[in-house]
């Protein structure tokens, strides 16, 4: 058995080992794909391959595709590039975008955590004619729940607005046509599909406005200055395309954990279980036990789970993302998220599930010897 069972790939995805062979080829080889030189149009055509990669995971031009340090800078420039445009955001995005534009307007999401078009129809009519851009998320990282893209698309096109929307929890898990979607701009992350961290891709489509203020050599068709991150752009290529020849079909070991979970602590509760969800995602409570209390456990026991979003404080806060859709605070404060990979085995899911029942036994014969005591 591996040392852990490792169930927390929606934080970051382990890496692929063609993604890392990848990279060591690329490390070794060195080259600024600005020179000119025989090394530089070596590096030059390593990060042009890989764009083609990641472009045909989403159906994009390779043309479209602008990489970045990773999803957030991809979220902050496509709101900050689109110009001076009235922002509206749903109430269950990623803090990259929620905080990027400050003043942005919320449209709320219903009990399974969905954005509510009917809030967003009447938000866009409610200004007439001034320039908009809405941004919807296509999977939440905390449940997996789905957005309707394309019904926000149409709304947003019937008020004559943009559209963002943030791939990042979506792509490599299930299909992305971006064309198909017909949003204006599309974010993407390669570690949540098992490339590397710090790097990831806007999708810019050809024509949508689009200006940045980072200033610099022009690197990106003038659109992110810098020099390109190599070995890191390589990476993820080759994870979008091992991704993009086809994710695992993880739904069934998915409902097998909640079923079983269930089982155990008949008051448990999985969130967004009523919407369209992405097969690898699990959000639960274990009723009147806290997510941290439950995130150790598990750590002690072998099992890497999380709470909420993973941040950079490393700390388990109350999920915003819980609370626009309306749960109680003290069933949110008990809520963990289980999220599935590609390296995902059935012992893992089998750790798990034993796991939480001996922590949910040494919990409710505690409560009881405690009842008794008083």
């Amino acid at each position: 058995m591996a040392a852990f069972a490792y169930l927390d790939h929606n934080a970051t995805s382990p890496l692929r080992p063609a993604a890392f062979e990848s990279m060591v080829e690329v490390l070794r080889a060195g080259g600024n794909p600005s020179s000119v030189h025989a090394a530089g149009r070596k590096a030059r055509a390593a990060v042009e391959t890989a764009r083609r990669q990641v472009a045909a995971l989403v159906g994009a031009l390779p043309a479209e595709i602008v990489f970045t340090s990773g999803g957030t800078e991809a979220n902050n420039l496509a709101l900050s590039g689109a110009g001076r445009r009235r922002v509206l955001v749903s109430a269950v995005e990623h803090d990259s975008v929620l905080r990027a534009v400050p003043g942005a307007e919320i449209v709320g999401v219903d009990g399974n955590g969905v954005v509510d078009l009917a809030a967003l129809e009447r938000a866009l009519g409610s200004s007439a004619g001034e320039p908009a851009l809405v941004s919807v998320m296509l999977a939440n990282n905390e449940t997996g729940v789905l957005q309707p893209i394309a019904d926000v698309v149409r709304l947003a096109r019937a008020a004559g607005a943009l559209v963002h929307c943030d791939a990042v929890q979506a792509a490599g898990k299930v299909p992305v046509e971006v064309h198909g979607l017909g949003v204006d701009y599309l974010s993407l992350s390669a570690h949540k599909l098992g490339g590397p961290t710090g790097v990831g891709a806007l999708m810019v489509r050809d024509g949508a406005p689009f200006a940045t203020d980072r200033r610099g050599g022009g690197q990106e068709s003038n659109r992110r200055a810098g020099t390109e991150n190599v070995a890191g752009i390589v990476g993820f290529g080759v994870a979008a395309q091992e991704a993009a020849d086809g994710g695992r079909d993880l739904a069934g070991w998915r409902d097998r954990i909640e079923f079983s979970l269930v089982q155990i602590a008949p008051r448990a509760r999985v969130f967004g279980v009523g919407a369209r969800r992405l097969g690898n995602t699990s959000c639960i409570s274990m009723p009147g036990v806290p997510a941290e209390t439950q995130v150790m456990s598990l750590d002690l026991a072998g099992v890497c789970i999380g709470a909420g979003a993973a941040c950079s404080s490393g700390k388990v806060q109350r999920s915003a993302v819980l609370a626009a859709m309306g749960v109680p605070v003290e069933e949110a404060g008990s809520a963990i998220r289980i999220s599935l990979g590609w390296n995902t085995e059935p012992a893992d899911i089998e750790r798990l599930i034993a796991a939480w029942r001996d922590l949910y036994i040494r919990v409710t014969q505690s409560d009881i010897s405690q009842a008794e005591a008083a």
